[in-house]
């Protein structure tokens, strides 16, 4: 904490001193009319009634001025931000998106656009870059990294059975290419880590203010997040007004809470400037001061939820790790985990650690899912007896049901499919530090068939919600009614969310069977996996369709939804997850005849449901760097998709080695590789799983040629260094 924010030491005497001996600061005695100095020295005794201490006054005014020297180094910031040619991304195409009239509501959802987002989370957008700057650390296999990956090296294993008579002609020897310098790792102008940056001096805002946010935030993300009571944070407002007028400090936890609450309820109301001094106050209430980690209290781990859950619909998704994992040990050391520290609490105070705990349990899942890491509360130290502690659930859904009892409703729901998406990760995943590749085709499908059983069981009991399905028009919904009814579109979000990742192993399990030639001999195996996959494929279709039509509803009816329910972030993801997805079918159905006719679709079909899926990922990622560089890359991969495609028609009355010649001659043609990336024996190699690999073999220049990748001499130096592209997509 800054020095102005600390207690003034008191001063009794001060108020009883003549104006001359406060001037020079001397003892008085306070005697009338004239105190002993004044008439010492024969000098005119005057006495002021002064109630208010200047030092205050001097206070308020040094708070003044930081607040406008903080306001001023933003705008620096983001003006740096803005003009800086590295953060000049032309958009791949100018044909609107099917959302693109409420794209404007969805773009800076993420509060203050690329600015906000910390260097950790632009460090591993560089997966999508050619040559990351620097290593963009473990993404396990639950995460988009993961699917990128294994969609890279099915492109390459494509072209690989293609050319493989031509790497198996001769053992010429080859000119090796130099490695091109690594550039080093510089963060983006106007980007600070959100722990460096200075806390915001404003003082506590005004009782009818303060009263108002709170009030917007359980009217908003208060009702998605129900382990903030709104009564007892009103009386803290209300208590921590009295504290100010008395001087006294409020509690630092409660301070951090209610300055989270705040700019939760900014961020909601598109106030989104006004939040970020809200936000750094609790960062720096709740992280940097050692005695509010210390001494931690419930409002500690209800501060480091709304904390983390802000931190990644902020493009911060990254940074909220380390406040997750705070939240974590501060659960452990409250005891939340242990059904015996519930022994003798009243029913009020076993909902509340009850409700905390299985929030920050539910935290865990999303993140170790999300950004493919293990989990740090593992699947056997979440009792469920501990659940018992709320009310039990009801079986009917009344108009008279308090909005309390709903939101309770709607969290236990969530919370039950959160601990299958835990043994999702757990059982097919291995736990993220294994792979789904460790297991065995039959036992993979077998896995997965039995979690799609287990889904489809909750989404029977989730009574009384209801997944939303085809028969549920949302485009005759009011906007009103994606507010009213959000506790059902959130749990069939997170629904659909977990169907394609019970999903994603056998999808690219059936991928690689389709691009890797090694496999192609063994056609038993291939049948068998085949088969048993169609089920499984069928789910993760509808699953993508329905998350589709349910994201482009809102969007095109409501798109403050995503920033008023906290769930921008989740669904950013999944709109990413989705196009590589699709993009894994199209492939399959480019590739393949027996499994997309199984499935009821054609590869036109599901060419045109990636587009659309590519457009809802721009309209809801908005200024996010991951989802724009994804996009991107996309589109570039649907290029080179789409030559192969073309080129089935020649594979089978030309040799393997002519067509791969064709193939990579047209590639070149048409600007989608640089020349002579695939003109030497050996390439492309199936060891290459990413995009650093494919385009590796170039130094930085040859991306910042005209002739390279079609890009004209006027293209940013994000381009150049990022995903390049061209424009007559």
């Amino acid at each position: 904490m800054d020095g102005t924010g600390r207690l003034l030491t008191r001063r009794y005497r001060a108020a009883l001193a003549c104006n001359a001996c406060r001037k020079t600061k001397s003892k008085c005695d306070g005697e009338r009319p004239a105190c002993g100095r004044c008439a010492r020295q024969s000098v005119e005794c005057l006495y002021t009634q002064n109630v208010r201490d200047k030092r205050i006054e001097r206070q308020e005014e040094r708070r003044a001025h930081f607040a406008l020297k903080n306001r001023v180094n933003e705008l620096e910031a983001r003006l740096a931000a803005t003009s800086s040619p590295r953060q000049t991304i032309d958009e791949p195409e100018d044909r609107p998106s099917p959302a693109q009239v409420s794209n404007a509501g969805v773009s800076d959802t993420g509060s203050r656009g690329t600015n906000a987002e910390s260097a950790v989370d632009i460090l591993a957008t560089g997966a999508f870059d050619h040559r990351p700057a620097a290593e963009i650390g473990y993404f396990g296999p639950t995460s988009n990294h993961a699917l990128f990956r294994s969609l890279t090296a099915a492109m390459v294993n494509s072209g690989h059975r293609l050319t493989l008579l031509r790497q198996q002609e001769s053992d010429r020897q080859h000119v090796p290419v130099p490695e091109p310098p690594r550039p080093r790792r510089t963060l983006l102008p106007g980007r600070t880590s959100a722990l460096d940056r200075p806390t915001n001096e404003d003082p506590f805002p005004g009782p009818l203010t303060a009263i108002q946010w709170v009030t917007a935030f359980f009217d908003t993300v208060g009702a998605v997040l129900p382990y903030v009571n709104e009564s007892a944070l009103l009386r803290e407002v209300d208590t921590a007004g009295s504290r100010l007028e008395n001087s006294r400090t409020t509690p630092r936890s409660v301070e951090a809470l209610l300055n989270i609450v705040f700019a939760h309820a900014l961020i909601a109301t598109s106030e989104a400037d006004s939040a970020e001094p809200f936000y750094h106050r609790a960062i720096a209430l709740v992280l940097l001061d050692e005695q509010t980690v210390c001494n931690s209290t419930l409002e500690t781990v209800q501060a480091l939820l709304l904390l983390g859950s802000f931190q990644q619909n902020t493009q911060r998704a990254m940074a909220s790790l380390t406040t997750h994992a705070l939240a974590v040990k501060t659960s452990y050391q409250l005891g939340l985990h242990s059904p015996s520290c519930y022994e003798g609490l009243g029913t009020l105070e076993k909902e509340l650690r009850a409700k905390l705990w299985f929030a920050v349990v539910n935290q865990d899942r999303i993140l170790s899912t999300a950004l493919g890491r293990p989990c740090l509360i593992p699947p056997h130290y979440v009792r469920n007896d501990i659940l018992d502690s709320l009310v039990p659930l009801q079986s009917s859904r009344t108009v008279a049901m308090p909005s309390s009892m709903e939101s309770l409703l709607y969290f236990r729901h969530l919370t039950s499919l959160h601990e299958i998406m835990g043994i999702t990760v757990e059982s097919i995943y291995g736990s993220n530090i294994g792979s789904p590749s460790d297991l065995l085709p039959g036992d993979l499908t077998a896995k997965t068939i039995e979690l799609l059983f287990r889904l489809q069981k909750w989404r029977d009991s989730i009574s009384p919600f209801c997944i939303l399905g085809p028969k549920s028009d949302l485009s005759t919904w009011p906007a009103s009614r994606f507010q009213s009814e959000r506790y059902m579109l959130l749990l069939s979000i997170y629904y659909h969310k977990t169907m394609m990742l019970a999903s994603a192993p056998v999808l690219m399990a059936v991928l690689e069977r389709a691009t890797d030639y090694a496999a192609a001999d063994d056609a038993a195996t291939a049948g068998i996996l085949q088969d048993a996959s169609v089920p499984v494929l069928k789910s993760d279709l509808h699953a993508i369709r329905e998350y589709q039509r349910i994201a482009s509803s809102i969007l095109r009816h409501r798109p403050a939804f995503f920033k008023s329910n906290a769930v921008w972030w989740v669904c950013n993801f999944i709109c990413l997850t989705m196009c590589l997805h699709l993009f894994a079918i199209w492939l399959i159905s480019i590739l393949s005849e027996r499994i997309p006719s199984a499935i009821g679709v054609t590869s036109s079909t599901v060419e045109t449901l990636l587009l659309e899926a590519l457009d809802t990922l721009k309209s809801v990622g908005g200024s996010s760097m991951m989802s724009l560089k994804a996009h991107r890359c996309l589109h570039r991969y649907i290029r080179l998709a789409r030559v192969i495609a073309s080129d089935s028609s020649r594979r089978q009355s030309c040799t393997t080695g002519s067509v791969g010649s064709d193939i990579f001659h047209d590639l070149q043609q048409n600007s989608l590789l640089p020349s002579g990336v695939f003109l030497w024996d050996g390439f492309p190699d199936a060891s290459m799983t990413s995009v650093g690999d494919l385009f590796g073999q170039h130094a930085e220049n040859d991306f910042l040629a005209a002739t390279s990748l079609g890009v004209e001499p006027g293209a940013s130096s994000f381009d150049a260094t990022g995903l390049v592209f061209d424009g007559t997509i």
